[in-house]
């Protein structure tokens, strides 16, 4: 199958593909924004943005009814960290030329004005290192090719060394840096290994973590488990991202984690640590003069945002009936003549382990859901159904279960009742082993239940010594 990608966005797919041993299924094509593309009935041509990874473009599609224009994520910056500027010319070209639709951007429709420059980052970094005292701690995104390189670059200004935590962080460092978008400056960086060989505030770490995630280096920090960083009163903690809708908690305990370690902890809400690399409304305004699409779909945000980016085509003069509030899953039709959403499709988690896949409905992903919420009991029993008779003592192992003072006493009646539950199928000369089975977990079930409210997993072995 073929990708089509620009030069980092490739080297970071060819990588992670690589981790999951699928890298030679596909096909590669590096894009670039002087080139167009032809790919089944559609003609591509692509614009440069501003965004928070380098090499970010939208798109121009020319179909058979009319031009479509994609923002991807984008921002306006005028004074950039690599110095590319938006190609203005080329999306204000399209428009002259005529627009069916646009598709942009939301994720910052709220915001009022304009998207504060990333260079402004790069002013407060310098600031906040200046007044570090011991060692600084710097979490970003470790895809924030541009936010990295300002704080190599703010490092290597005040003669500090920048060790990297974290192994996705050392990953896309190592790619970024062989494809020429990291200018690491000289004599600048040192292994981690190596920072006990350094004074405390000639150290500057670039970590993973900036949204809480539970592996990261900065949460492992946090919880005292990472193996060679260990926080230290008067740390400086640089928490350079905003939280990603849903991981505002995990954040706020890992903030709160590194501030009961002594840490001094820095974060957007509290200084200017962070930019968007998402357009806010004055922007976002200035794409649809720019463009003039007949029709307007916002994408790319939670609802709210397309809302708010619904609202301000209103205000720049597009008709409500003009602008398309779709949601995941939905299909537009689209022609010069009109923009509905014609139908819709189902989507679901899927969820993957190892070479395997399902969704939500799969009785592996129930089982594994009734496992972490009410644990497993795994029973034994040896019999000689010939005979009729119990040959050993019904064996019990409980994992995941909440232990209760009466516990002994709970497992001594259940084993108890599995006696009881085999000589009552024997009576009933009931002798296979997976009746017996299933009449043992089917019991043993509500026994539990009864006993502690929970309603674990039973699985139940008959060992029948004389089933012949």
């Amino acid at each position: 199958a073929p990708i089509y990608a620009t030069k980092l966005t490739l080297g970071l797919i060819k990588s992670k593909l690589n981790d999951n041993q699928a890298s030679e299924q596909f096909i590669y094509n590096e894009i670039n924004t002087d080139e167009n593309l032809r790919i089944g009935p559609f003609n591509l041509k692509f614009f440069r943005v501003n965004h928070s990874i380098p090499d970010g473009v939208g798109m121009i599609i020319k179909t058979d009814v009319g031009t479509i224009v994609h923002t991807g994520d984008f921002k306006f910056d005028q004074y950039p960290i690599d110095g590319k500027l938006t190609e203005f010319a080329k999306i204000a070209e399209a428009g002259k030329e005529g627009v069916l639709a646009l598709f942009c951007d939301s994720t910052s429709a709220e915001e009022k004005g304009y998207t504060l420059p990333e260079r402004d980052v790069g002013k407060t970094l310098h600031e906040k290192f200046t007044q570090a005292g011991k060692r600084i701690i710097v979490a970003t995104f470790s895809s924030h090719i541009h936010r990295i390189q300002q704080v190599l670059d703010v490092a290597k200004q005040l003669d500090k060394k920048v060790a990297i935590a974290g192994k996705t962080m050392l990953k896309t460092f190592k790619i970024a840096s062989e494809l020429g978008y990291l200018k690491i400056p000289e004599d600048t960086i040192i292994p981690i290994t190596k920072i006990d060989e350094f004074p405390l505030k000639k150290i500057v770490l670039l970590s993973t973590g900036s949204q809480g995630e539970p592996l990261s280096a900065l949460r492992k920090m946090s919880l005292n488990e990472h193996t060679r960083v260990q926080i230290m009163r008067e740390d400086m903690v640089i928490i350079s991202a905003s939280p990603i809708p849903g991981n505002e908690n995990a954040i706020s305990n890992t903030i709160n984690l590194l501030l009961k370690q002594g840490a001094d902890v820095f974060y957007e809400s509290i200084a200017g640590v962070h930019v968007s690399g998402h357009a806010a409304g004055e922007e976002i305004k200035m794409m649809l003069n720019l463009v003039k699409p007949k029709y307007f779909i916002p994408i790319h945000g939670e609802y709210k945002h397309r809302i708010q980016n619904a609202k301000l085509a209103g205000e720049v003069g597009m008709p409500v009936s003009s602008v398309i509030i779709a949601q995941n899953g939905d299909v537009l039709k689209l022609n010069e003549n009109l923009c509905r959403i014609s139908n819709n499709l189902t989507l679901q988690n899927i969820y993957i382990d190892g070479f395997g896949s399902g969704n939500t409905e799969d009785i592996v992903l129930k089982d594994r859901k009734a496992l972490s919420r009410n644990g497993i009991i795994f029973i034994t029993a040896a019999i000689n159904s010939k005979k009729s008779e119990i040959i050993a003592e019904p064996d019990f192992i409980l994992k995941g279960i909440i232990y209760i003072d009466s516990f002994g006493e709970m497992i001594n009646e259940a084993k108890q009742l599995v006696k009881d539950l085999i000589l009552r199928c024997f009576k009933n000369n009931l002798t296979n082993s997976s009746l017996i089975e299933t009449n043992i977990s089917d019991n043993i079930e509500k026994f539990i239940l009864k006993k502690i409210r929970v309603k674990p997993i039973i699985i139940t072995k008959i060992i029948n010594f004389n089933a012949n």
